[in-house]
């Protein structure tokens, strides 16, 4: 082959080869360009572009009219590029300067401003004035942002409910935690050209990139409802409550709901804080009780027992019952708080008198499984799935464990630990004509442009009982605040329906000796309630009747006469004539129980006269071995005591149990398995 052809040759291929590399770095280019482009440009204004972040508004927390409750307003931050601090020579000069302006000292300000960092915050939410300040020193690296923070218009109004925000802008609790996404907004930033010393560069390239606000949260609380509600806490916490005598409670809530949908109109806690100080706060005023505390309910739980007889039509309300003054489960006797029982009385009676007998009764023919079912049902045992952190699962007796004598005293609402917030979803589910809602703090979520992104909608769980079991039911408990045992709740003009309770606080395995956890729940009007709403006053000497009551008919009325339901014209405005047995007295102040143990009971009799008791005795023998209540404990003056007899000091100790408001019994429980004994009402 001639030299000719084989140059050619090799021309030829070093040709293709240069050709072929040619066309693998223009793909590579236009793949590196079209494809990459965005993200190389992107990594390269970041190399030489510095952003100071601009921080967003939070959006506004309101209540369902539009009341601001929770919003931002503006302060400013200080910031430093340490780089251009460092550059400058000048960082311990500039910390000396700032630190009577920032109000910390000139090493802590050094260093910060000198850090191996792009960017450092030095001090954030400064007042206006003290940035401009720093801003005329001029001082190299160093400048201010924009800024905000929260501000809580109305201090401790729903606290528990808003909850409040960090000094980041962060929610930390409440509404503003749940709703962090939604409140927080976008950061926007100030981007600025820095060369590879990180000082800036002459004539730079300045963005601005704005920050969006966030979203407002609209609850479903009323203002001034919950206004009301804390306002009869505050009274109840300065030892101004009704019937306390200066008695302040450990805590105490109150809850409103429309039973309808399921919105809660009030929730309110006390003790409570600040968020504006939440720092200065002891932690456990910042604990949303209502959700997060459990009790035993007492006699407001016989709504339930009472709903799901009825629903299984189990009994009849024209149906007799004889109250011979005791029921006995498994060889132990419940008696009655009335001596020798209610005698012949319908079932309708048996509520109205909050008879626990009939109550018991009502249990024992409901059976095991199908009072489970209907504790199910109703959302014991389990979350309502109410918008808070931490919401407890209430306690219920363990099934497989449970006995017919268990049965009977879960019966009239002992023994199993519920949330103020189950009861009254519970109630308001026998209240609305029977379907358990989920209950709602949040109405709807509106943009910065003041349209509704996201709106209410009522969240239907199940059906509980039918429509015509929920009208018969409402028709009972109207009768018990008219003519039963809620009369201290009566309200004129207005057909209220509601039960009184009281439990007696546990602690440590046994009950706590004069105290109690007064409740009340009520709705109305009774007819087409509009208003649901329970008060649980825990850690009080008194009784549900004689303490919850009148403060839910203050917070209740207040509340009825401002959503502008007006009275009925076919009210009533009086309470109906009492049941035989059932008249009031007066309420008394309270009366320190003088102690009897061990004195012979002739002796033990004079002494509770001449303090101004009764004393009754159950057992036998001539000397008082135990007595309830204790020695030393508050009660109503003019109280019953009871005392155990016997001839040695051998009696086990007992607790005890006070039901049913101002007709609350005492249901004493040995310890060793002797019965369950109730005795008259305190005051009677």
């Amino acid at each position: 082959m001639s030299p000719f052809v084989v140059m050619r040759k090799r021309i030829a291929f070093l040709f293709l080869c240069a050709t072929i590399f040619f066309g693998i770095l223009v793909i590579r280019l236009g793949y590196v360009q079209l494809s990459q482009g965005a993200d190389l440009r992107k990594k390269a204004d970041d190399s030489h572009f510095r952003g100071v972040p601009v921080a967003p508004k939070r959006g506004n927390i309101e209540d369902r009219q539009g009341n601001v409750l929770a919003m931002s307003v503006s302060s400013e931050t200080v910031y430093a590029i340490p780089a251009e601090v460092r550059q400058s020579g000048r960082a311990k000069e500039m910390a000396q300067t700032l630190a009577p302006l920032l109000g910390k000292s000139a090493s802590e300000i050094e260093q910060h401003i000198t850090k191996r960092t792009a960017l450092e915050y030095i001090q954030k939410q400064i007042k206006p004035e003290v940035a401009a300040q720093i801003r005329a020193l001029a001082l190299p690296g160093i400048g201010t942002t924009e800024d905000s923070q929260r501000y809580y218009p109305f201090a401790t109004l729903a606290s528990h409910i808003i909850g409040f925000a960090g000094i980041d802008n962060q929610g930390l609790e409440g509404i503003e935690l749940t709703r962090e996404s939604e409140l927080k907004g976008i950061a926007g930033s100030i981007l600025q050209e820095f060369g590879a010393n990180g000082i800036p560069l002459p004539q730079a390239e300045h963005q601005y990139l704005a920050p969006k606000q966030g979203n407002t949260v609209r609850l479903t609380i009323d203002k001034n409802i919950q206004l009301f509600a804390e306002r009869e806490l505050q009274k109840l916490m300065s030892g101004q409550g009704i019937n306390m005598n200066g008695q302040v409670p450990k805590s105490a809530s109150i809850l409103a709901m429309d039973p309808s949908t399921g919105e809660i109109l009030a929730l309110a806690s006390a003790p409570t804080f600040d968020p504006n100080r939440y720092q200065e706060s002891d932690p456990s005023t910042r604990r949303n009780i209502a959700i997060q505390n459990g009790y035993e309910p007492g006699s407001t739980f016989k709504i339930i027992t009472l709903a799901a007889a009825l629903e299984e039509k189990k009994i009849k309300l024209q149906e007799h019952y004889f109250d011979k003054g005791s029921y006995t489960v498994l060889g132990k006797n419940v008696r009655c708080w009335k001596a020798g029982g209610h005698g012949d009385q319908t079932y309708m009676q048996v509520a109205e008198n909050s008879c626990n007998p009939g109550f018991i009764e009502m249990g024992q023919r409901l059976g095991m499984d199908k009072f489970y079912k209907y504790l199910r049902d109703f959302g014991f045992g389990q979350k309502t799935g109410i918008e808070m952190s931490g919401e407890a699962l209430g306690i219920l007796a363990n099934k497989k464990k449970a006995t017919a004598l268990d049965l009977a005293t879960m019966s009239i609402g002992q023994t199993n630990n519920v949330t103020p917030i189950q009861l009254l979803t519970a109630v308001s589910a026998v209240a609305n004509g029977g379907t358990l809602m989920k209950p709602q703090l949040v109405k709807e979520i509106v943009g910065p442009s003041g349209r509704v992104i996201t709106p209410f909608e009522k969240n239907e769980i199940r059906r509980v009982i039918s429509e015509d079991t929920s009208k018969l039911e409402r028709e009972v408990l109207e009768s018990v605040v008219t003519n039963g045992t809620g009369r201290r709740s009566f309200l004129p003009g207005y057909r209220v329906a509601g039960k009184t309770g009281t439990a007696q606080k546990v602690a440590n395995g046994g009950y706590i000796q004069g105290e109690y956890v007064a409740s009340f729940v009520a709705f109305a009007p009774a007819d087409n309630p509009k208003l649901a709403m329970l008060a649980v006053i825990d850690g009080t000497p008194f009784y549900g009747g004689v303490v919850a009551a009148p403060v839910l008919q203050t917070v209740m009325l207040d509340s009825l006469r401002y959503l502008g339901i007006k009275p009925d014209a076919q009210a009533p405005l009086t309470p109906g004539k009492p049941m035989p047995g059932l008249e009031f007295p007066p309420i008394k102040k309270a009366a320190t129980v003088p102690s009897v143990l061990g004195l012979p009971i002739s002796e033990a009799q004079k002494v509770l006269t001449q303090a101004g008791f009764t004393g009754m005795t159950e057992g036998q023998g001539e000397t008082v071995l135990d007595q309830i209540p204790h020695g030393d404990t508050q009660v109503e003056a003019g109280s019953n005591i009871l005392l155990y007899l016997g001839a040695d000091a051998s009696a086990p100790t007992l607790a005890h149990w006070w039901e049913e408001g101002d007709e609350d019994i005492a249901a004493i429980y040995s310890l060793t398995g002797r019965v369950p004994i109730e005795i008259s009402p305190l005051g009677q």
